[in-house]
């Protein structure tokens, strides 16, 4: 199973990560001494969360590993995954949890999603555990279940196990705020507040969930009014820095040259900003660039990597950006205005105020201010603290405006064209990141002003 969730690829490219390693192993040695540390992982799309926790559990899963070699039981779901009904939420989070528990894993976790084979795989647990998913699916087979106590049952399963294994849990939920699909059912109400009942009443079991929606982790992580407020440890998974986005490329592009020279290093740093994704999407296309082109390892055949990347209707930086922008409008009331909010912001790299964005569109503030607040909710945009909007990616922000703009590569350009484009990108690019650079600088300065020196 780890090698169906982790290929052999990830693994061998996988960089640094080392301090998020260590908290979770942390969390894992504590929980082997009867002291739990929940934590959440928060950070942007692909920028590496599910990778580390993949990583946590093959170094832990190794034989002769400190996780292995203790009392500790790992376990792991995408939340995504799973059906989110609370009938379907029930068998498949009880059936992933009997799949780790178990702890054959050369198996495929969906045999575990039959009534049978889960019957049958607690009955090899002991009776309490047993007896424990005997009762759940009895009230499955119900014409009308009790959705709350199906939830209940399920989220106490790993606890009820733990004792009668004398084993301790580590359950790793990823992409954890799609869990709220479930508040839509009326006996359910708050999944929430259920989750952390269950969780208060538990022993030995530690959470470990991660999510891509920062603005939403935070408020169910950090808002005092969440029923999860101080009961997690919240550790933002951000960008690498230019030594651990060295190292990455340097593993990337390998197979063209040993040492990979300087100027390249710098100019994919430059260009992605130490974001894993575009990193691996702007190495894969100077790869290819080179291998079928003949294009020189340079930092020129990066840039042009980079806005091929960007701008073309193929490239994986182009479609990420796509599917984010998507993703995001979902979730936001009403389609004309935040895309026009969004538009105007895309053509302004020093960001904007909220009067200077009420006067582009000729809406009154109120309105804006309120589209401009969904639009945080979704990670789009954020709030500085000079109070201009911006956006929080500079090359999503780049993207947008050449996308709302009509350009869109569909095929190679000639090098005239490419090098006109990449000549522009470039600039614009810069003006985006410099302008978010001096902001986060700005950021930094009043924090260590308001800490007295």
């Amino acid at each position: 199973m780890l090698d169906y969730i982790y290929p052999e690829e990830e693994q061998r490219f996988f960089t640094n990560r080392e301090h998020t390693l260590a908290v979770l192993g942390l969390s894992r040695d504590l929980l082997g001494q009867g002291v739990r540390k929940h934590l959440a992982l928060s950070g942007f799309r692909r920028v590496g969360k599910t990778v580390v926790l993949k990583e946590f559990l093959r170094r832990n899963l190794q034989p002769g590993s400190a996780g292995s070699a203790g009392d500790c039981r790992l376990t792991y779901m995408d939340l995504p995954r799973l059906a989110l009904t609370p009938e379907g939420f029930t068998v498949k989070y009880v059936g992933y949890l009997l799949y780790w528990l178990a702890g054959d894993l050369h198996q495929r976790v969906e045999s575990f999603f039959d009534a049978s084979a889960q019957l049958a795989a607690s009955g090899q647990m002991g009776a309490a555990f047993s007896e424990h998913v005997v009762r759940l699916h009895q009230e499955l087979q119900k014409e009308k279940p009790d959705q709350h106590l199906l939830l209940e049952l399920a989220f106490n399963t790993p606890e009820v196990y733990a004792p009668a294994a004398g084993k301790r849990v580590i359950v790793i939920l990823d992409e954890f705020p799609e869990i709220l699909a479930l508040d839509n059912y009326p006996q359910i109400h708050d999944v929430l507040a259920l989750f952390r009942a269950a969780m208060q009443a538990q022993s030995r079991v530690v959470y470990v969930v991660a999510g891509s929606m920062i603005g939403l982790m935070e408020r169910i992580f950090l808002d005092a009014a969440s029923p999860l407020f101080v009961h997690f440890q919240l550790e933002t998974i951000g960008p690498f820095g230019r030594e651990d986005c060295d190292a990455m490329v340097r593993k990337r592009l390998s197979m063209l040259a040993d040492p990979v020279p300087g100027d390249v290093l710098a100019a994919i740093y430059q260009v992605t900003r130490g974001h894993p994704f575009y990193i691996y999407a702007t190495a894969m296309r100077v790869i290819e660039n080179i291998s079928l082109l003949n294009k020189p390892l340079a930092s020129a055949t990066v840039q042009e990597a980079f806005t091929l990347e960007t701008l073309g209707s193929t490239g994986r930086i182009y479609n990420l950006c796509r599917y984010v922008l998507e993703q995001s409008l979902q979730g936001v009331r009403g389609e004309t205005m935040p895309q026009a909010v969004l538009q105007v912001l895309a053509q302004q790299p020093a960001g904007m105020t909220l009067t200077e964005i009420a006067a582009r569109l000729k809406r009154p503030s109120g309105a804006i201010r309120q589209v401009l607040t969904w639009l945080a909710d979704v990670d789009l945009v954020e709030q500085r603290e000079d109070k201009t909007y911006s956006y929080r990616d500079p090359v999503l922000q780049i993207w947008v405006a050449y996308y709302y703009s009509g350009l869109q590569l569909t095929g190679m350009p000639s090098q005239k064209v490419l090098s006109n484009l990449v000549a522009e990108l470039m600039v614009k690019y810069e003006r985006v990141a410099n302008e978010l650079g001096l902001a986060k600088e700005s950021q930094v300065r009043e924090l260590l002003q308001a800490f007295n020196g």
